[in-house]
């Protein structure tokens, strides 16, 4: 199914001939080129050229179209035709601990080109043979500096004076690949069947340089019938190219292929939609700020962005439909290398309407308040939310990596409108136990956000699902009798109880003053607040530690003034009249209600009059 409407994909863009040159045609690929030989008419060496292209601050290979595909590293000598890597093309490779293989497979490009000099008689071609002729590895030992620079992909080769490519003047040669006859899996047809798939996939976090493979079979243990390699899984030739063809177009297309964890997820609907700028929105971290990004693209996220406020506030459109009248279907595909092979994270085939169905449903179960300029939450900003807090540098930990189940996991449930993965819920209460970062006022607070709102959207859709709705506000619901969501109140009470009767003892000003409100942060010059010694074990086991931080407390409201000591103490007394008696033991689900009472009251704590007043009128 999958490799179908890759197929038909492949066909939908040759089709509408809008492809951009980034389709390329049967017996092509696409490969990154780094530098050109420009050559004399008579063989001589012109220049050695750069084709890095720029990218940000970066300098990046240039995609080409080119006759023939890549080849898997140890796949023998295989030279491409006009064009390769500098190993075969100049006999030169960095840090060559194998000096006698790069020499062989330089014979091995130079004499298969050479076979050719009569068949084609082009004066083009004959310089290029010329130069092979004459071309050393001691010469190109020569160039090493600017092949050190330059020659890091692959290289093609131009005639000094003219524009255009040498691969793109000539028609390969016929390359004689072992096919089978039988019947393809995917049409149904009879025909050549392809014993490798080609051209290999490009462009996946962490994948091979020479590509992988969507099917492979290249251990006994997999073959069956006395079929090896790709003829136990029989796919026409032809289609074959068309499907891995198009598997590439996507994944070149920054604007339908996203990386999420160590997986790359594609995505494209048999007609255009708007729903493919917004799954972009949704599960990416893009935000264009600089200046190369051209307005057009600004607008389309922001109307993606207005899209998805609507689907979750309930008032985007209900049917989408293409001219005919047909719903448009929509196809998304999460992969993630697999050694030379590619793995299946999930695969979602629906109609577009439904999935907006899905994808406002998941934004409405997220829904959080105290998010910046009321943003979605991307799913690249929930899974990196999953990784350790560094508190001495006050971020996450950038090696940290992000599960590739969950990640998978996550992304599945909301495109296809299932449960999140429990892992997730466990997950994010373990990182918030361990580091602590869920203060709503902390310095990198989206990541608190972040967390608390995937807690959120666990309690809120699995107990649906279940059968057993549990409503829960996306801000302070003062009216909540829920034992763990009140112990979470009252615990970000007795903390900033703790945290005042600090200040005041420093002589800071009280709460509502300017001070106080340009450093919410702020713990009045203590070292670890009850969060940092307490917050894990009172979500756990409140019955055992809440008794002990009452006592505490009481400490802390005697250094108040009066007025502030009867305003914390009556904020107090009306959590603790909806406790009848704090739990000896909470659940993990009850863990994240706790962390969810917390949050909310700590934002609320640190929201003023004027802000509460404008939230309850939206």
């Amino acid at each position: 199914m999958i490799l179908q409407r890759l197929a038909e994909h492949y066909d939908r863009i040759a089709a509408a001939g809008d492809q951009d040159k980034r389709l390329p045609p049967r017996g092509f690929s696409r490969q990154k080129v780094s530098f050109c030989v420009v050559l004399n008419s008579d063989g001589t060496l012109n220049t050695f050229q750069s084709l890095m292209e720029q990218d940000g601050k970066k300098q990046i290979a240039r995609k080409m179209t080119v006759p023939g595909f890549t080849k898997s590293s140890g796949s023998g000598q295989n030279p491409c035709f006009l064009w390769d890597n500098a190993a075969y093309i100049l006999g030169y490779k960095a840090k060559d601990q194998k000096p006698a293989t790069t020499s062989k497979q330089f014979e091995s490009f130079r004499d298969k080109h050479l076979a050719l000099q009569s068949s084609l008689s082009h004066p083009y071609f004959d310089a290029v043979c010329l130069f092979l002729k004459s071309w050393s590895r001691e010469e190109a030992l020569k160039h090493e500096e600017i092949f050190s620079e330059i020659a890091t992909n692959n290289g093609v080769f131009r005639i000094a004076g003219t524009q255009v490519f040498l691969h793109e003047l000539f028609a390969p040669p016929e390359a004689d690949k072992e096919t089978g006859n039988g019947q393809c899996l995917i049409t149904g047809k009879q025909g050549s069947l392809a014993r490798i798939h080609e051209p290999g996939i490009m462009g996946l976090r962490g994948g091979k340089p020479f590509g992988n493979k969507v099917v492979a079979l290249d251990d006994s243990a997999y073959c069956s019938y006395g079929k090896d390699q790709s003829y136990n899984s029989p796919v026409d030739i032809d289609v074959a190219f068309r499907y891995a063809s198009a598997l590439n177009y996507l994944l070149e297309d920054e604007e339908r292929s996203i990386t999420l964890g160590d997986s790359t997820v594609v995505f494209w609907a048999d007609h255009a939609s708007v729903l493919e700028d917004c799954l972009s929105a949704l599960f990416s971290d893009s935000q264009p700020q600089d200046d190369t990004v051209v307005e057009e693209d600004r607008e389309r996220l922001r109307q993606a962005k207005l899209l998805l406020t609507q689907l979750r506030n309930g008032t985007g459109e209900t049917e989408i439909a293409t001219n005919d009248g047909r719903l448009t279907k929509f196809f998304l595909l999460g992969l993630s290398p697999n050694a030379s092979r590619i793995s299946i994270r999930f695969w979602v085939e629906a109609d577009a309407t439904e999935l907006q169905r899905r994808l406002g449903q998941h934004l409405r179960d997220i829904a959080l308040a105290g998010s910046r300029n009321d943003d979605i939450l991307t799913l690249w900003r929930i899974c990196n939310a999953t990784k350790r807090w560094d508190r001495k540098k006050n971020k996450l930990f950038k090696d940290d990596k992000i599960s590739p189940k969950l990640a998978g996991d996550l992304a599945r449930s909301v495109l296809t409108g299932t449960a999140y993965p429990q892992s997730m819920l466990a997950t994010v209460i373990r990182r918030i136990h361990s580091d602590g970062e869920v203060t709503y006022s902390a310095r990198d607070g989206e990541v608190a956000y972040a967390r608390v709102a995937a807690i959120k959207a666990c309690l809120v859709r699995n107990s649906r699902l279940r059968g057993n709705p549990l409503e829960v506000s996306p801000m302070l619901d003062p009216n909540s009798t829920d034992p763990a969501y009140c112990c979470g109140r009252a615990f970000a009470l007795l903390e900033v109880i703790q945290v005042d009767s600090a200040k005041k003892k420093k002589g800071e000003v009280d709460e509502g003053d300017s001070k106080k409100e340009k450093d919410k942060d702020d713990k009045g010059g203590l070292n670890r607040t009850i969060k940092d010694s307490y917050f894990s074990s009172a979500s756990v086991t409140p019955g055992l530690v809440f008794p002990r931080l009452f006592r505490l407390s009481q400490h802390h409201l005697a250094k108040l003034d009066t007025g502030h000591r009867i305003h914390r103490e009556k904020q107090l007394g009306e959590v603790l009249n909806k406790l009848t008696v704090f739990p000896r033991l909470l659940s993990l689900e009850d863990q994240g209600k706790f962390v969810l009472g917390y949050f909310h009251q700590t934002k609320d704590i640190y929201t003023s009059k004027k802000d509460k007043e404008e939230g309850a009128n939206q």
